[in-house]
């Protein structure tokens, strides 16, 4: 008997041969994954509950005489009440090693950090010859590049960049939202008046790395200082040192105004208002009251505020975190934290188009010939599950890591199945910790880079992001 073919079965034919012409048998192979080409991947490491660390190390050193190290640290928020946060030690303005700051976070051993890395970018400064510290601090200060925050506190106003802000990581909840972001700040007296103020915790005049707002103009010959005569800058509580006096930094003649200096107390009254800044005499060092602020002020900021303030008035600050990419305020409470970059590594799981393949330190390679880059690398993310994670990028026992974009490229790999990714401090602060067996203590996971008298150290950061014990963890929810 002769059967006639229905439509649907010659449809399906057709179908399957074309599956058969796009199946990957037939299809061109894809080429593997910087990750995949040339890198071995370890077993991971069970830190503390929801925290795992995977290790990569380079199969063939590219150029080099010993292979370089990639560490994964991946936080689950579903295994366990983890945070995510960061923190400036004991105090914003001064540098600390990592280690220094993570041991300030609590006195209570189930509450301290199971892994931490350094944090945000910023810029070292030579402390005021004025100025008294204790005798195992480094001597320098440090001003934040880009927004800075911890438990809702800003240490930094963040890069103007023509108003587009500069990119950051919002650590808030146990998770990283990574976007552009500008602070808005502002001072109004009882009477109604009100004015800007330019930034946090620096010296009024000088700004390092890059301008604050429109009126900072770049100084001549001097790469990444930019200078404004007419400011008003709010020093906070946690500021480490004495406030700044005048004539910190001889290329600015804008730092050597006297300036005008109101000191507020926690509830925002003038306890004093007085001419000078950081003090009446040479010897005097001014500290900011607990609880309270001081508002230095120099040029017509300084006018404002002798017009506008005297002893007993009551202030309030305005204090904004704005979301540049999706136009919206961040409320300021004790549950956010900012960390700053100037690149975004990876957006939506691909290299963003801006982003550049830069380098800071460069070496001869191992042929001797062609230059490679030495910058080790920090990194915080956002992989496809939605989970928190930090990553370096280093040498065996000294600092060595990549170009920018080829840092992130390797990121791109699937087998990370990272979404998002920023860069954190690099170079010689690029620094991981956690907590290790049989010491059960944190402990360094990457080399040390700076020298002090012979012996190698590891470099004082301006903050440091940690996961541990904590409220903001979905199982704790």
């Amino acid at each position: 008997m002769t059967r006639t073919h229905r439509p649907w079965t010659a449809a399906a034919a057709a179908l399957g041969a074309a599956l058969a012409l796009t199946s990957p048998a037939n299809a061109e192979p894809s080429e593997p994954s910087l990750l995949a080409a040339n890198w071995t991947k370890g077993t991971a490491v069970t830190v503390s509950a929801g925290v795992t660390r995977t290790t990569w190390t380079e199969s063939t050193p590219d150029n080099r005489a010993k292979a370089r190290i990639l560490q994964v640290v991946e936080i689950d928020p579903t295994a366990g009440a983890l945070t995510l946060e960061s923190t400036v030690g004991r105090g914003d303005g001064i540098t600390e090693t990592v280690a220094d700051q993570l041991a300030t976070v609590s006195s209570v051993a189930a509450r301290r950090p199971l892994v931490g890395v350094n944090g945000g970018l910023f810029k070292s400064d030579p402390k005021h010859p004025d100025h008294v510290l204790p005798a195992d601090d480094e001597p320098k200060a440090l001003v934040h590049l880009g927004v800075s925050a911890t438990d809702g506190v800003l240490h930094s106003a963040g890069c103007w960049m023509n108003g587009a802000g500069s990119s950051g990581a919002v650590l808030q909840y146990g998770i990283p939202y990574i976007t552009k972001l500008r602070a808005e700040l502002s001072l109004t007296t009882s009477t109604g008046a009100t004015v800007g103020l330019d930034d946090i915790n620096r010296d009024p005049g000088r700004i390092r790395g890059c301008a604050r707002d429109a009126e900072d103009a770049a100084v001549t010959d001097q790469k990444g200082l930019f200078t404004d005569p007419d400011e008003i800058v709010l020093f906070t509580d946690d500021y480490e040192y004495p406030v700044p006096k005048p004539g910190i930094d001889p290329l600015i003649t804008a730092d050597d105004d006297p300036g005008f200096e109101v000191v507020l107390d926690a509830d925002g009254v003038v306890t004093d208002a007085h001419e000078g800044r950081g003090g009446r005499t040479a010897a005097e060092q001014v500290h900011v009251p607990a609880g309270g602020h001081i508002l230095q002020g120099i040029g017509t900021g300084a006018q404002w505020l002798r017009e506008h303030l005297v002893r007993d008035d009551r202030v309030t600050l305005g204090q904004k975190l704005h979301d540049v990419t999706l136009d919206r305020d961040i409320p300021l409470d004790d549950s956010v934290d900012v960390v700053s970059s100037f690149h975004q590594l990876l957006r939506n799981d691909a290299v963003p188009d801006e982003l550049p393949n830069s380098c800071s330190g460069t070496a001869t390679g191992a042929d001797g010939t062609n230059p490679i880059c030495t910058d080790s690398r920090t990194a915080l993310g956002t992989n496809i599950k939605g989970h928190p994670v930090l990553i370096t990028l280093t040498g065996q026992d000294t600092e060595d890591g990549d170009y920018l974009r080829t840092f992130a490229t390797l990121l791109a790999s699937p087998e990370l199945a990272l979404v998002d990714a920023l860069n954190l401090d690099g170079g010689g602060s690029t620094t991981l910790m956690a907590v290790t067996k049989p010491l059960n203590a944190l402990t360094p996971l990457t080399p040390p880079t700076d020298t002090v008298n012979g012996v190698k150290v590891y470099r004082h950061v301006a903050d440091a992001v940690y996961s541990g014990v904590g409220g903001y963890g979905m199982y704790a929810k």
